[in-house]
């Protein structure tokens, strides 16, 4: 036997059970599942399909994120944005829209979620939230991608 092979061997047992232990005290929550994405509008106006001919999940949408509800059919977002009028009609915990940052957001399943209290996101239901979620949580990455899990579309000019 060579004089390394052990080391070898005993450093990959080190490594295994660390990653082991790691995985195991790490905070990360399962995955969401994958949301049907069949009834979701495709922004760029054309549906992707995967090679099994099933719709593609969206690139928004992260293993671990949550998923966003889908607008009803009524409520579906005009080619040139959904209006401020349109977001105001959706201004409860039963559907929960925020226009923040030039985009619109349905926000509904999210409010029993929100670390910072079911109030933060009340708050901003059926308005322009913008000015909340830039002063609470600014540029930061992780709240920005998360957020962007709710997207419905792009606000009206």
């Amino acid at each position: 036997m060579k004089p390394h092979l052990p080391l070898g061997i005993g450093a990959l047992l080190i490594i295994g059970i660390g990653a082991f232990v790691f995985m195991q005290n790490n905070d990360i929550p399962a995955p969401a599942p994958l949301p049907d994405t069949s009834t979701l509008p495709a922004e760029s106006g054309a549906q992707t399909t995967d090679s099994t001919g099933s719709a593609a999940i969206p690139p928004s949408t992260e293993a671990g994120q949550p998923t966003p509800s889908s607008p009803s059919p009524s409520s579906a977002p005009t080619p040139s944005g959904i209006t401020a009028s349109e977001v105001a009609t959706h201004a409860s915990r039963e559907s929960c829209w925020s226009t923040i940052n030039g985009n619109v957001y349905d926000l509904t399943s999210w409010i029993p979620k929100h670390p910072g209290g079911e109030g933060a996101i009340l708050g901003i239901c059926g308005k322009d939230g913008s000015g909340k979620f830039n002063g609470k949580h600014g540029n930061d990455a992780k709240k920005v991608a998360l957020l962007s899990g709710f997207k419905i579309g792009v606000a009206a000019k």
